[in-house]
């Protein structure tokens, strides 16, 4: 200031500089193994420095440095504390109490995160040091409990074609059972939010599957109306809060990948792909090594759950019906719902006349409640119908925002439901069709051709759908529409 007087021109003499960061070479990032040697020696250049002298016309100034400066405002981080690095993090201390280290006779300002990854029985190279205690920030970090997360190491490790050599879902499944070792079975959250035994047929009893699929970001799709419902902000917050506390117990990484390779190695260079059966057989020949880790009847409740969803995609991809003639009978219900019994009107929707009567909503009403519901739940529903319908199908989506009926909130979700309904019962005409069965082992052979066309439609369709919709191969396909007769899924959900 003294010299040039304004203040604005000070900032006329401040620059910015580019700060590299290279973890290659070590400047602003090192990452230093157990096996990587200490440097002691302390770094110079000779030229830069035979500048310097000339410049000041002096030997005083010296430009010497240590390898730490490297990362000054950057990290310096550890990778497990052995071995070499356990002379590094102690050579650290003096540096992490006051940020300043000595080169030769120069002090140096080191002003970096120093970060350490610890496994829990390397801690006794440092806990005990009392200097350390109160300078070190502990930070835990879990095991992996997102089973997506952890098939993407697998996928990282073993190489992305690894997928084709599964059937879909049992990659998933083989990352769940390792998940379920590091999972807490006290889950308050989860037992609040549901009843676990009406769910036993999908889940296990400590709800490890739910919280898998939460875990994910995703709600599964088995879960009853009044459940989902039931899943609000502070219960996934509590759901996510509980999760802090598990990951800390069960297979390691490390672990999780050798046993993966060994499975994976015991089916690599065999022909056939790898089923669930393949997955449980694996896990049962070492279940008296791993029965302390994997919890008792999960193997059994993740088969439970995988019957149940490729029945579901079985069901879906062999569903076919006219969908226009669904689009009318919804349309004409939510329309006929607002008329007394006995009236005859002209749906201004569909242009269909309809009678309305007690015997015309409850069939309708049926696909949603099932033939046994009472007259107090058919009620129920019809008020809550025609409730959402006036209120906002009608005052807001069509007057307001002039929407077509077919395009609303309420006929979109009452669609979904329909067709969830029919596909329930798709699968029913085939179970116990034996034609249908040897049809599906004699595809692509020579004695398909042998079967009524009917039947060979109803096959092509359904291993296209199983192709298109759920990643399968046309063997694969094929595979698991025989296991889901053979097993006989469809009497059993």
């Amino acid at each position: 200031m003294d010299k040039v007087g304004n203040p604005l021109d000070v900032y006329k003499m401040i620059y910015a500089r580019a700060t590299n960061y290279n973890r290659q070479f070590g400047k602003g990032i090192s990452v230093y193994n157990p096996g990587d040697t200490r440097m002691f020696q302390s770094i110079t250049n000779p030229t830069l420095q035979t500048l310097i002298n000339t410049f000041f016309q002096s030997d005083n100034i010296k430009y010497i440095y240590s390898d730490l400066a490297y990362t000054n405002n950057g990290i310096l981080a550890l990778m497990d504390i052995k071995e070499q690095n356990i002379e590094r993090l102690k050579s650290l201390h003096g540096i992490i109490s006051d940020g300043v280290h000595k080169v030769e006779f120069v002090e140096e300002q080191v002003n970096t995160l120093f970060v350490g990854l610890v496994n829990p029985e390397d801690k006794i190279h440092y806990e005990n040091v009392k200097s350390f205690q109160d300078r070190i920030v502990n930070v835990n970090v879990p095991y992996i409990l997102d089973f997506n997360t952890e098939v993407s190491i697998y996928l990282n490790k073993f190489g992305e074609q690894i997928k084709k050599k599964f059937l879909p879902r049992v990659l998933e499944n083989f990352a769940k059972i390792i998940i379920s070792t590091r999972l807490d079975n006290t889950c308050p959250t989860a037992k609040k939010w549901i009843d676990s035994e009406k769910y036993s047929k999908h889940i296990d009893k400590d709800l490890f599957l739910l919280k898998m699929d939460v875990y994910t970001g995703k709600i599964p799709g088995w879960l009853h109306e009044e459940d989902v419902k039931k899943f609000d902000k502070k219960t996934r917050k509590n759901m996510l809060q509980e999760s802090e506390y598990e990951g800390r117990k069960g297979f390691s990484g490390r672990q999780s990948i050798s046993l993966f390779g060994e499975f994976y190695l015991k089916h690599q260079n065999s022909g056939n792909i790898i089923t669930m059966n393949d997955l449980k057989d694996f896990f049962e020949q070492k279940n008296k090594n791993f029965s302390k880790f994997i919890p008792e009847g999960f193997i059994e409740s993740i088969e439970h759950l995988y019957d149940y969803n490729v029945l579901q995609e079985v069901k879906e991809a062999i569903y076919h019906f006219n969908e226009e003639q669904i689009k009318r009978d919804i349309g004409n219900y939510l329309y006929a719902v607002n008329f007394e019994f006995g009236d005859k009107i002209k749906n201004q929707y569909t242009g269909d006349t309809i009678e309305v009567s007690e015997d015309y909503l409850k069939n309708f009403e049926a696909i949603y409640l099932g033939t046994t519901s009472t007259l107090k739940q058919r009620k129920s529903f019809r008020a809550e119908v025609q409730d959402e319908y006036v209120r906002k199908t009608l005052a807001q989506d069509i007057k307001l925002h002039k929407m077509k009926l077919f395009d609303t909130e309420q006929f979109i979700s009452l669609f979904d439901k329909y067709i969830k309904s029919l596909k329930e019962n798709s699968l029913s005409p085939f179970i116990n069709n034996e034609n249908f069965r040897r049809a599906l082992q004699d595809y692509e052979t020579p004695a398909f051709n042998t079967y009524d066309r009917k039947i060979k439609n109803d096959i092509s369709l359904l291993l296209e759908n199983l192709n298109c919709k759920f990643n399968y191969s046309k063997e694969g396909a094929r595979q698991i529409s025989i296991y889901v007769l053979d097993k006989k899924l469809a009497s059993s959900f």
